[in-house]
């Protein structure tokens, strides 16, 4: 069973409370980080939109989300095709010593 814990921040003058059962050093790192950005975007679009504020975070994060698995998938499959060209190689040239080897 997990065990939850209630935790707070504060944002731009409003209080937001959670329950979480991840570890508090993870889930402080994370809050400050947005309290940071959403204080950040305030600051740029001149407003304290809190609501937009965090659509536009969400926003990116599900954008450099896709594109984290774009990237990934294209080395997954880069591995693949170099591997898969080593393993013919090699193939290649156990049967080319095969067939060199004359027994008798």
């Amino acid at each position: 069973m997990k065990n939850y814990r209630s935790i707070e921040v504060k944002i731009l003058g409003k209080d937001y409370k959670y329950k979480v059962d991840e570890p508090e050093d993870v889930i402080n790192e994370i809050l400050e980080n947005i309290k940071s950005e959403v204080e950040s975007y305030a600051k740029k679009i001149g407003g304290e939109e809190v609501d937009y504020i965090f659509l536009l975070l969400l926003l990116n994060e599900r954008l450099n989300s896709i594109r984290t698995k774009q990237e990934i998938k294209h080395m997954v499959d880069k591995f693949s095709d170099m591997l898969n060209t080593a393993l013919k190689s090699n193939e290649e040239d156990s049967k080319e010593q095969s067939k060199s080897i004359q027994w008798g």
